[in-house]
């Protein structure tokens, strides 16, 4: 019967009637004894290559087998009464003492074995390190005559360049650019951590904390270049995140903070980020006083504010006295209630491009007001149309001089005062953008086009 002890095997004769004696049924025993005992010596006593142990290996397992003896006896084995045989004890004990001593002679040859095995280990791990650096030396000379390893720093960085996805901003992943860049080969590493324009954005989540030398590393490498990061805010990490931002607070330029989970708002206070231009604030939930009150006083030179999310802003935390507000020329905002547009108009006289989603179609009759700077209007009403409500509507009073695009959806119904609005406005209305179902009729249309004759009229 042929067993494998290890990876070599032997064949080993046993003879139950004379005291145990094994050998192996080969030609000479002796000398493939002496054989694996050199080369657990010392593989290179005998051999002068590694070629000559495998072959001496493989002509041992040609001619190698492990013979497996019969060991049945008068005695049964199985669950049996034995009152119903005629046990000899003395016999018994021999047999016992003769098993023992087979099972101490198999461990050792298995012992001896391993050994064996441990020492062609060694050997088959030199020489997978042998392998692994000839195929390192053979990519190294296949490098000098490749036209991509031979391009120029400059042509490289123009690549990298293009490798970034489109994400607004990136995680720290492995798999993807710019991390996946430092990963190729020392050069491409040494060419990309030396581009600062790679590391520029950066989302921080919530278990950065896990990360943290990856994300330190990370901003390090944008070199004092203007950052873009989005941060999630929790009670519990804010105050470490100030600790990591720190060092780049005046390279900050753009900032979104991710308020998701109710309950766990920070007071962040954002006002001596001195270099911020764009701030987003997605707002998950109703949000408590002090976040709104912490978020609605950015620094001055802010000049694009978006508010997003289920929640709405309340434009009561906002004070009129802070000169941010003054100088925003973009925002995106979902305002709390109707009042509160015009009071955004007012607050914010700098605004050239807005879009807000509101509750309203029509307000309580408001004053007169002129924005002077306004060039893009996009709203987007969540309101039902009440036919009863006496509420003028929002055209009725507003002036927007500069006006050139309007886009309006979801309202129930277009005004008829919009004809007033552009006749007292006096506004360059290149587009008006009609959507969800709303429209005008071609008298309306034609109305329009009268008063602007460039204007374009679309509904989508």
């Amino acid at each position: 019967m042929t067993s494998y002890i290890g990876c070599l095997p032997v064949s080993v004769t046993f003879d139950l009637d004379s005291p145990l004696h094994m050998s192996f049924a080969l030609d000479d025993r002796r000398q493939h004894t002496d054989t694996i005992d050199a080369m657990t010596a010392n593989s290179k006593a005998k051999f002068s290559s590694v070629s000559d142990i495998i072959g001496a290996l493989q002509n041992i397992l040609a001619h190698s087998q492990v013979i497996i003896p019969d060991l049945k006896t008068q005695y049964p084995i199985s669950n049996t009464h034995y009152s119903a045989f005629n046990l000899n004890y003395q016999n018994i004990s021999a047999i016992i003492t003769e098993r023992q001593q087979q099972l101490d002679a198999a461990s050792y040859e298995i012992s001896r074995f391993e050994t064996v095995i441990d020492g062609i280990n060694h050997i088959h791990q030199q020489l997978v390190a042998k392998k692994d650096k000839i195929t390192q030396s053979m990519n190294s000379h296949k490098r000098l005559v490749s036209t991509l390893w031979r391009l120029p720093a400059e042509v490289l960085s123009q690549i990298f360049a293009h490798c970034l996805p489109n994400r607004h901003r990136l995680s720290p992943a492995s798999k993807a650019a710019p991390m996946l860049l430092t990963r190729i080969c020392r050069r491409w590493r040494e060419v990309a951590v030396d581009m600062s324009s790679l590391w520029q954005r950066l989302n921080v989540r919530k278990d950065w904390q896990r990360a943290a030398f990856c994300y330190e590393s990370w901003l390090k490498r944008s070199r004092g270049r203007p950052l873009s990061l989005e941060l999630q805010c929790y009670k519990s990490n804010w105050t470490k995140l100030r600790s990591l931002l720190q060092p780049y607070i005046n390279q900050l330029s753009s900032l979104s903070l991710n308020f998701c989970h109710n309950g766990l708002q920070p007071e962040v206070m954002i006002s001596d980020f001195l270099a911020l231009e764009e701030l987003t604030i997605s707002l998950h939930f109703n949000c408590e006083a002090p976040v709104v009150q912490s978020i609605s006083q950015p620094p001055c030179t802010v000049r694009s504010l978006t508010v997003t999310g289920r929640s709405f802003f309340n434009m009561e935390y906002v004070t009129t006295f802070n000169p941010a507000w003054t100088r925003l020329t973009n925002i995106q905002i979902n305002l709390d209630e109707p009042s509160a547009f015009p009071q955004l108009l007012r607050l914010c006289p700098s605004l050239s491009s807005l879009t807000i989603t509101t509750f309203f179609i029509a307000m309580k009759t408001l004053e007169p007001f002129t924005h002077t700077q306004l060039q893009s209007l996009r709203i987007i009403t969540n309101n039902f149309y009440d036919p009863d409500n006496e509420h003028r509507s929002l055209f009725d009073t507003l002036s927007l001089p500069n006006l050139c695009a309007l886009e309006a959806r979801a309202m129930y119904s277009w005004p008829h005062e919009f004809k007033a609005f552009l006749t007292r406005s006096k506004c360059p209305l290149e587009s008006l953008t009609l959507g969800s179902h709303l429209s005008v009729t071609d008298e309306q249309r034609a109305e329009y086009v009268a008063l602007i004759p460039s204007l374009k009229v679309l509904v989508v």
